[in-house]
């Protein structure tokens, strides 16, 4: 099957990130690096020792998938920065 995956959908729905009330720019950038950490985790996976791994383990379809899960950590972290601004 041979998918196409949308690339104009937003990473993040405006209501997932209602914060709560009181939240604070630090709050936002907990969870920024959070976010960041675990994209960090995700991309050792493709290259070196890993990335050998990647292409051998996992087929095409696999790789796409995994690939647009980190191109979402990224955009949805930068959205993430844009709201961190409109927070004091």
């Amino acid at each position: 099957m041979n998918e196409q995956i949308p690339t104009n959908r937003p990473a993040i729905d405006s209501s997932v990130y209602d914060f709560a009330p009181g939240a604070t720019a630090d709050d936002v950038q907990e969870l920024i690096e959070k976010k960041l950490e675990r994209l960090d985790a995700m991309l050792l996976m493709t290259w070196g020792v890993g990335g050998e791994t990647f292409g051998r383990v996992l087929d095409a379809s696999a790789r796409d998938s995994y690939l647009w899960a980190c191109s979402e950590l990224v955009t949805e972290i930068r959205e993430l920065f844009g709201l961190q601004g409109g927070l004091q």
